[in-house]
Parts: structure tokens; C-alpha cells; sequence
């Protein structure tokens, strides 16, 4: 970790001997001795990081090494930042005065940064004396140079270059070994007949008790998804407990994982009485994973509402402490014991040999097992020491792995497994980093991967590289981690990249042993027991934050609050304290206002404030000149952004998805020339609005990626203007959206113009979303046709005049088609079936998933007709608000699962019964004011039903006969409906039709 830092100063300091521009008068000889004692630290430090373990004279002085570092690398980044600005104003309008003033700010300009040098220069001095210190205690330490990793470049000792390792496989399935006796012992408690005594109690806990890294969360899981316990229990749920045993949000995380679905924000007891109707009379099952709290009355406050469960219910506790199940109460045990040395070798020869030949596992098997024999039996340290072993490939690194004094370091680091500190030692510099900022966060933290990336950026951990951006390394380093089994759970997207993980507890406690001081996360309500002295990292957690305990951590880089902190403002001081900040993350949490003198943080890289009521930044932001990320996402208040955005040149990533408000860019956007993302670009013909020529410029001239929406795009005056964007270019952009603002009637001219600009506008064919929206040409691009893009899977139309013929899209999954009121027929030409006669034998829709219609106020018939079979693989069909469309078409895909439907008297209520469809398992209902009752036979052909949901149906006053005929029918939610909500609680008139169903939740 420490050579990471000490390797980032290292290439500052290059950068300024090698830039005349920025070069200090007077300090050159110490940027040049800086540079020259670091090397010579630098050859050994890898003899330092083994020593720390049991030497705490060694640890302090890689401490100290570690914060000269971190100074020199502030120093340097405030020198070039202002260095590096523009000497003067700009030239003004020409006159006298501005002339006069432009003189004067020169000179200003001129004395400030005179001043500026001077401090520098005396800190550089203070700093070089500070590491003559430690280079001489170098020497008393004993610590060895590594001669291996030393070479000679210009005749000077340096360490060498790391060669980049071999990535191991991030997306194999997980093995689980020696754990099918426990599995079924514990399915055996799930299922198995108890004593008289515990099965008159509603409900039994479970607890699998055993120390950090067995498995115990795996079993629970293995258990939890067995065949035989998913079909015994009517309802299960599965909720993280960790260290906070916070009796609300438990509650309210059961709700959710019960329905599937967010749970609105109630008191406790609101929550509770919603839990215990869900689970009246219902068999339950219950994981409460990972356990720390040893208070019987925390447990007493959370279980009231299990009690209203049907005889047979379980709940599993997962915990490291008998003395959690005890508090517990009476329930039953299970003992997780340590693997076999033949099942630990088995989790170790997955990772580490599988994939090598038979003569190597051959070669490398006794040393392997003598190191699995080192493991204890833990699955967690056989997996990540496998995962390590993975890329080594002689047997002399074997055998140094094995040989290590690491395993005998207990007495040092009595938290952490040898076996995860060796997988540590393992990675190369920039990964230790990357990995110790893991401790920043909270434990059982779902760690997302593109916050992570840019927060690494923005830190300066990610190594620059010309022909790649260091996000993709940044993304590279990750997946290694991941890889390595440092990281776990990982959750991907539809196209299987990782979106998110998560971080086990022990290897969490090995990220907090190697951070040290300087990565904490601060609990505000403690905030006496804080030390700031080194604290460079930090999260902050509670519920209101006193700012001045914090203002003596001075050298903090990042600062990331937790969403639950009240905090409507900022004080206007804060930043005067905080001049080191890299990071700071505000979103979520309560702030209305930022202070200007944000504007003071010369070096900050990352401000997020998404999700809050800010209205506008202070135009003082444009002065933090090296802000790399700004994500303004989902802050549906704001309405404007500084003049001078145009300023901030390194701006790399610009979210402002969600900001209906922002009516408009500032004039000079055109200049960020760093921009990688940017999710919304506005075409304004305003005074302070910018123009096409700039959007055009920054769509043309760089490499943009991600999302991207362009709005107004009726202010593009002509097809040359939108050619010259050459937006085909941009291959990397994967959902893009082509929005038209309010404007009055136009004649046929403009419309001609309309068409003819979306026509010009034509994407890369890489694209992977679309969404076209109030656009007013009659007709629409013959690109949006095109099967050529074959990775197109999510299309959205909403407020056209006209539906294309999107059926040959190879790939599309996604349809959504969205207030189109000139529309009134949906026919053949839908499918791109030119004859509408259904006439070829080309398949339709082939990939499409889900399709929904919705505020089609005009449309009154559909006709599924197609070149030859249509829409074979849908799963869910939605048509919302279409209140003249009478009836579905009758050859509706029989592989149809989720219906969701409005109804009401004047449509598809009245048109008769829905169509045969044998696989339908979800139907929701939305009513009108008007509907009183069910159509007549609705519901007694779906055999197959399995969840019903009425909402908001409020004059609906019963339900029909046939409903008590769904043999199959799982869940019944009925939301909003209050004439019915009286009929169907227990005793009301209805009750009896829906008695069978095991899962009734009404509210």
C-alpha cells in the first residue's frame, strides 16, 4: 500500500522537473533529492510490509512514510493547480477602464503566485527534512533491499516494474464442498417433526453458530434454497442483519423481501402490525443473517409480529456467538465445524489448479496441501488463498507462500487470517491501495463498481495511461479483487457486467488492519473518540452531524456521509478546514444549499449530490478546476448550473439524469474537453443557454460514453447542421434518448425539417436503448427499422404520431409505446409485415420480453398479425390507460406470464372475456373510478394464476365467484380499494372466496 503512494509521488515529482511551466525556482535540487530518497525507500519497502506484522517499530515508520507521502503528493497538486491557471483575465471589451483592470489583476496575479512559490518552496524544505529522518531510520531498522525486484535505469538503483498479473475467472460458478451433511441437517430442522414442546410455539429458531469465514451464510443459503423447503413454506424472506440491529429497519427489510417491493416509510408499530397481517396463519421461513447482538429485548421488540405465523414457521439465525442464539430464547443449534483437510483441499484445488495441466497440479499438489493444512480448516481462507496461488505458477513461489512467517503472525493481528493477510501481500502496489479504501465503508456495504472506480480516480490510485482511460483500469482492478475472492456476491447487469458486491467480514477486517489510522468510519454520535491526526478517509454515519469535532482532521481526502445524517446545510467554514478534499459524496442526505467557498477546494476530483433539494451550485464551483466526476443525479429541483462549467476542464463524468428542471446548459460547455459522460445535453436558443454548435462540438470531438439525452432538438435548423455532429461515431454511447421540447403548430416546412434531422441523427449501430419522445414528424427515421442494429434491446416511443415497424429487430426485449393519440390501429405494419396480411414465415418480435402500451387515448383496435409466428417469447404484456381499446387479440403469445391491465366500463371491460392463455401466473388490475365489479368470466379460465393484484379500484365493491376456484393461486394483494378492503377482512362478506389463498395482503 505504501509503495503505491510513495509511487505517485514519485511520478509528480517527475512531472514537475520535467514541466518548465510549473518548476519551482529555488526547490530544484530538493524535488530532485525528494525523488532520489524515495527510490532508495522504495527498494525496501517489500521487506517493511512483511516486518509490519510483528515489528510495531517498523509499522510506525511505514506510518510515517506513508503521511510524507501523502504530503508531498498535496503540495504538488496545490503547486500545479494554481500554477497552471491562466495568468490573467480575460481581454474585456477593449476600453480604457477594462484595460486598466485587466493591469491591475495581472499584478495581483503576478504577486499572488510569487507568495505561492515561496510557501511551497518552504514546505518542500520542511518535507525533505522529514524524509532524510526516515531514510536514516531505514538503516537502524535492518530492512533489506529486494534485490529481485532492483534494476538499473540511467545508472540509477530503482525498483522494477511489477509485470501485470493473469486475471482470475470473475464469473464462475461458485462450489460449494463438505458442506452436504450439514446441509441436510439443517433442511431436516426446517421440515423435521419437533418435540411437543417447541412445535406449540408459532414458530422455531434456528441458529448456525461458528466462527468468521466458515460458511455459515452459505449454508443458510444452500438451506433456504433447497427444493423441498421452497415448496414447504407458504412465504420466505430473507433480511442482513450485521452490526446494527436496528429493530425498524429490520421490520421494514422483511416486508420488503416478502413482497418484493419498496416499503414506504411508517413508524414501528405501523410496520409491525403490516408485517403481522402478512404473516397470519402463513408457514414462514426466515433467514436473519449475521447476527451480532447479544440483547434479549432487541430480539423481544422485533418478534412480536412471528408470532402471528402458522405452527411450523423457522427462523434461521446465522451468528458467530452462542451467546446471540441464547438471547434468542429456546429454539435449536447447529454447530458449524471446521471443513476436513480433504474438503479444504477440494475448495483450494478449485481455485488454485483447475485450470492447470495435469503435470503441473502434479508438480505443485504436496506443497498445495501443506498449505491448505495452514488454513484451519476455513473455507474462506482456502478459497482466497486458492484464488492467490491461481497466478503463481514455479514451485519456488509455492513454496515462499508456504515458508512465510505470515502464518505465525496471530499475536500481531489477531483479527485477521494469515491465509487473507498472505492473498494481500500477493497483489501488486496499486491494488493494496484500492483494496485498503474498502474500509471506508461500512461493513455488509454493497460496494457499487463505477462510484468505487471514480472514487479511485479521483484519488489518485489509478495509473494514467495514454491509449486507455483510467476508468477501464480502474474497472480492470476491480474484477481483480473480485477475482481474487476479496470480493464477493457480485450482482451483474442484463449484459453480465458487475454492478456491485460486497466484502466479507474478516476481509473487511484485513482492509481496516492495513489502512491503518488514515480510512475510518466515524459513528458521529462518538465523535469525542475520534482521531484525526492521520485520518485521510472517512465515512460518516448517525443521525446529526457536529461539524467543528471534525474540523481537526485537516488532511482528510475523502468525505462520504451516510443518507440517513440530517443535514439541511452546509456551514459556510466547513471547506476552510477540509482544503485537502479529493472526494465528497452529499447525496441522499438532506442539504438544500451549498457554501460557496466549495470553490476553495483547489484539489477536490469527486462531488456527488445527487438525490438531494439542492437548486443551483454556487457559481464558485467552476473554480475546482481538477473536479473530475459532478453527479447532480435525481436532484429534481435543480434549475441551474454555474456560468463558468466551461472552466473546469478535467471534467470527466456529468450525471444529471432526473433534473427536469434544468431547463438549460451554460455557454462555454462546449470547452470540456475531458468529457467522457455526460448524461444530458440541451439545445437552447436563449441568451444564456448553449447552442447546437456547442452540443455538436462535444457530440463530434470527443469520446463520450454511457447514456446520453439529448434534448431540443427542434432547435437544430437543418441537416447539415446535424451531420456535422457525425453522431454515428460514437460507438460507446449504449442508451441514447432524442427528446423535442413545447412549440406552437408547424407548418409543413418544419415538420420536413424535423424528419429530415432524426433522419441524419442515426446512432451507432452498437446502441442498446432508444427513446424517442414528442417528436412530431409524421413519419419516423427508416433507421429505427433497420435490423443492422442487432444489440438493440429496450425501445421507448412516447408522444409520436406514428408506430414503426420494429418486428425485425433481432434483439429487442423492451417495448414501451407511450401517448400516442393519433394512433388508432395497430396492425401488420407494427410487425414489419409490408402485406399485413401475415402472409411470410418470418418470426416477429423474436427476443421481445416485455411490451407495454400505456395513455393511448385514441386506440381502439389491435390485431397481432405478422410475416409468420409474433412475439413467441414474451413474458409480460402491460396496457395502462387505453380506454377505447375493447379487447386483446385472441392469439396473444401462449407463453405470456404478467398481465397488467386498467379497466374499466368503457373499455377492455366491456369486450368480453381475456383470451386462453394456459401459462398466465401474475395478473394486476388497475380500476377506474367507474368500475364496480369484475367482468363477467374474467378470471375463471386462468388456471394457472398464481398471484392476483387489485389496485386502486375505488368503487369495486366485490369479487367475482370464481376466484375461490384458482386452486393455484399463491398471493393476493389488494392496494387502495376501500369498499373492497372491508369485504375481504377476516369475518367480512367476501372472506370466504379468497379463505384458500396461503398469501392475503390488503391495504
Amino acid at each position: 500500500m505504501v509503495d503505491s503512494l510513495v509511487s505517485l509521488a514519485k511520478e509528480k515529482l517527475t512531472k514537475v522537473l520535467e514541466d518548465e511551466a510549473v518548476l519551482l525556482v529555488g526547490v530544484t535540487n530538493e524535488i530532485e533529492n525528494l525523488s532520489i530518497t524515495f527510490n532508495l525507500l522504495q527498494a525496501v519497502l517489500k521487506d517493511a510490509e512483511t516486518q509490519r506484522v510483528k515489528n510495531e517499530a517498523v509499522k510506525k515508520w511505514l506510518e510515517n512514510l506513508k503521511d510524507v507521502a501523502y504530503d508531498v503528493d498535496d503540495i504538488l497538486d496545490e503547486w500545479t493547480t494554481d500554477a497552471l491557471r491562466p495568468q490573467a483575465p480575460d481581454e474585456g471589451d477593449g476600453s480604457c477602464f477594462s484595460f486598466l483592470v485587466t493591469c491591475y489583476l495581472s499584478c495581483v496575479t503576478f504577486f499572488n503566485h510569487v507568495a505561492l512559490r515561496h510557501k511551497i518552496g518552504s514546505r518542500i524544505k520542511e518535507v525533505k527534512g522529514r524524509l532524510d529522518v526516515i531514510e536514516k531510520a531505514k538503516n537502524q531498522l535492518g530492512l533489506k533491499v529486494d534485490s529481485e525486484k532492483m534494476e538499473r535505469v540511467n545508472g540509477e538503483v530503482r525498483p522494477a516494474e511489477i509485470s501485470e498479473r493473469e486475471t482470475a475467472s470473475l464469473l464462475d460458478r461458485p462450489s460449494v464442498f463438505g458442506r452436504e451433511d450439514d446441509k441436510n441437517r439443517v433442511v431436516d430442522l426446517l421440515l423435521g417433526e419437533s418435540s411437543g414442546e417447541v412445535n406449540e410455539v408459532p414458530f422455531v429458531v434456528i441458529s448456525i453458530v461458528g466462527m468468521g469465514g466458515l460458511g455459515k451464510t452459505t449454508l443458510a443459503q444452500l438451506a433456504y434454497n433447497d427444493e423441498k423447503v421452497m415448496g414447504h413454506f407458504q412465504m420466505r424472506m430473507w433480511v442482513c442483519v450485521s452490526e446494527d440491529f436496528d429493530v425498524k429497519r429490520i421490520t421494514k427489510s422483511i416486508i420488503q423481501s416478502a413482497t418484493k417491493t419498496g416499503c414506504e416509510s411508517l413508524d414501528l408499530d405501523q410496520l409491525q402490525c403490516r408485517l403481522r397481517e402478512m404473516l397470519h396463519a402463513k408457514r414462514f421461513l426466515l433467514v436473519l443473517d449475521d447476527i451480532w447482538s447479544e440483547e434479549p429485548d432487541k430480539w423481544d421488540r422485533l418478534k412480536p409480529p412471528f408470532q402471528a405465523g402458522a405452527p411450523g414457521s423457522r427462523i434461521i439465525v446465522t451468528t458467530r456467538s452462542e451467546n446471540v442464539a441464547f438471547a434468542m430464547g429456546r429454539g435449536l443449534m447447529h454447530k458449524l465445524a471446521v471443513l476436513s483437510d480433504d474438503d479444504c483441499w477440494l475448495v483450494f484445488w478449485h481455485r488454485a489448479l483447475e485450470h492447470r495441466s495435469a503435470e503441473e497440479r502434479s508438480k505443485l499438489e504436496d506443497i498445495g496441501r501443506e498449505i491448505v493444512n495452514k488454513c484451519g480448516g476455513l473455507p474462506l481462507a482456502a478459497k482466497t488463498i486458492g484464488s492467490a496461488m491461481g497466478s503463481r505458477r514455479t514451485i519456488l513461489d509455492w513454496k515462499l507462500v508456504l515458508e512465510s512467517d505470515i502464518w505465525n503472525s496471530h499475536d500481531v493481528l489477531k483479527d485477521v487470517l494469515p491465509a487473507l493477510l498472505l492473498s494481500y501481500h500477493d497483489l501488486p502496489p496499486a491494488l493494496k491501495q484500492c483494496f485498503a479504501y474498502f474500509s471506508i465503508f461500512p461493513k455488509d456495504w454493497e460496494i457499487k463498481k463505477d462510484m468505487t472506480v471514480k472514487l479511485w480516480v479521483a484519488q489518485g490510485f489509478i495509473p494514467s495511461n495514454g491509449s486507455r482511460d483510467m476508468e477501464e483500469t480502474g474497472s480492470q482492478y476491480f474484477d481483480d479483487l473480485l477475482g481474487r475472492s476479496l470480493l464477493q456476491d457480485a450482482e451483474l447487469d442484463d449484459d453480465k457486467n458487475i454492478v456491485k458486491c460486497k466484502m466479507h467480514d474478516l476481509v473487511h477486517d484485513l482492509a481496516k488492519s492495513v489502512a491503518g489510522s488514515e480510512c475510518s468510519l466515524v459513528d458521529i454520535r462518538e465523535q469525542a473518540s475520534l482521531n484525526p491526526s492521520n485520518l485521510r478517509h472517512s465515512f460518516l454515519y448517525g443521525s446529526f452531524v457536529v461539524w467543528p469535532t471534525l474540523y481537526k482532521a485537516n488532511k482528510l481526502r475523502t468525505l462520504l456521509c451516510d443518507s440517513r445524517i440530517y443535514m439541511p446545510r452546509v456551514p459556510n467554514n466547513l471547506f476552510n478546514h477540509f482544503r485537502h478534499l479529493r472526494a465528497l459524496d452529499l447525496s441522499h442526505t438532506s442539504i438544500q444549499k451549498l457554501p460557496g467557498t466549495v470553490g476553495k477546494l483547489k484539489q477536490l476530483r469527486y462531488l456527488d449530490l445527487s438525490w438531494t433539494a439542492i437548486e443551483e451550485l454556487p457559481e464558485e464551483v467552476s473554480n475546482c478546476v481538477n473536479l473530475q466526476t459532478l453527479k447532480l443525479d435525481y436532484c429534481l429541483q435543480l434549475k441551474k448550473l454555474p456560468k463558468g462549467l466551461g472552466k473546469m476542464i478535467n471534467l470527466r463524468h456529468l450525471g444529471l439524469e432526473g433534473t427536469d428542471e434544468l431547463k438549460y446548459l451554460p455557454q462555454g460547455i462546449g470547452r470540456l474537453s475531458s468529457l467522457r459522460t455526460i448524461t444530458k445535453l440541451i439545445v437552447e436558443g436563449g441568451i444564456e443557454g448553449c447552442k447546437w454548435g456547442e452540443v455538436k462540438q462535444l457530440i463530434n470531438h470527443l469520446h463520450l460514453q454511457g447514456r446520453l439525452q439529448i434534448i431540443g432538438l427542434e432547435k437544430v435548423k437543418s441537416r447539415d447542421e446535424a451531420r456535422e455532429a457525425e453522431l454515428y461515431k460514437q460507438q460507446d454511447i449504449y442508451a441514447l434518448s432524442y427528446e423535442y421540447r413545447g412549440y406552437e403548430a408547424l407548418d409543413d416546412d418544419e415538420v420536413k425539417r424535423m424528419e429530415d434531422v432524426l433522419e441524419i441523427l442515426k446512432p451507432h449501430t452498437n446502441l442498446k436503448e432508444l427513446a424517442i419522445r414528442s417528436y412530431k414528424g409524421w413519419k419516423l427515421p427508416k433507421w429505427i427499422e433497420d435490423p443492422v442494429f442487432s444489440n438493440l434491446v429496450k425501445v421507448i416511443l412516447s408522444s409520436c404520431k406514428q408506430l414503426p415497424g420494429l418486428g425485425k429487430l433481432p434483439s429487442l426485449k423492451y417495448l414501451y409505446i407511450r401517448a400516442m393519440e393519433e394512433l388508432r390501429k395497430v396492425g401488420g405494419e407494427f410487425s414489419g409485415d409490408d402485406n399485413n396480411d401475415g402472409s411470410g414465415g418470418v418470426v416477429s418480435f423474436p427476443k421481445l420480453e416485455t411490451l407495454s402500451f400505456g395513455n393511448m387515448s385514441n386506440w381502439e383496435e389491435w390485431e397481432l398479425i405478422g410475416d409468420g409466428e409474433v412475439m413467441p417469447s414474451l413474458l409480460l404484456l402491460e396496457i395502462k390507460d387505453c380506454p377505447k381499446l375493447k379487447e386483446l387479440p385472441g392469439n396473444l403469445p401462449p407463453r405470456l406470464r404478467k398481465l397488467i391491465l386498467t379497466i374499466g366500463n368503457d373499455g377492455l371491460e366491456s369486450g368480453g372475456p381475456l383470451p386462453i392463455l394456459p401459462n398466465l401466473n401474475h395478473l394486476v388490475i388497475w380500476g377506474s373510478d367507474e368500475m364496480t365489479s369484475f367482468p363477467c368470466g374474467w378470471l375463471g379460465q386462468l388456471k394457472a394464476l398464481q398471484n392476483l393484484e387489485i389496485v386502486f379500484c375505488l368503487n369495486l365493491r366485490s369479487l367475482p365467484e370464481e376466484l375461490q376456484h384458482l386452486s393455484m393461486l399463491q398471493q393476493l394483494k389488494i392496494q387502495f380499494c376501500p369498499l373492497l378492503k372491508e369485504r375481504c377482512r377476516e369475518g367480512g362478506e367476501d372472506r370466504y372466496k379468497i379463505a384458500h389463498i396461503p398469501n392475503i395482503i390488503i391495504t
